[in-house]
């Protein structure tokens, strides 16, 4: 869990991935989720900024390479700055892996019974 600013609004947000792969966005660590993203059902992909062609203008100190979308269903997205470029990165790789992981255990597995 992290805390991060969220859609440029200058509040920050705390951060909560669970094991099954949902991303919480709570107020503070001890707030219910005000948003939950399912990233294998709920999230279409995760981009970096500079991937983002119409980010929105960047707070004070922010910069494009410390933010990230994750693209979520009917055009809607969540955009997240963080501290540093380097904490980014390690959202990023965290998210992706997640995504990766909870997509493939989520398929059918294909279970043979050997006799």
């Amino acid at each position: 869990s992290s805390y991060l600013n969220s859609h440029w609004s200058n509040i920050e947000k705390y951060l909560v991935l669970t094991v099954e792969g949902n991303l919480m966005v709570c107020r503070d660590a001890d707030s219910p989720p005000d948003q939950v993203v399912a990233l294998q059902s709920n999230c279409e992909s995760i981009v970096e900024g500079k991937e983002i062609l119409d980010l929105p203008r960047l707070p004070s100190g922010g910069r494009r390479d410390s933010c990230f979308a994750l693209i979520l269903p009917q055009d809607k997205f969540l955009l997240l700055l963080s501290d540093s470029p380097d904490e980014c990165t390690q959202w990023l790789k965290l998210l992706r892996k997640v995504k990766e992981v909870s997509s493939y255990i989520s398929l059918p597995p294909n279970i043979h019974k050997v006799l």
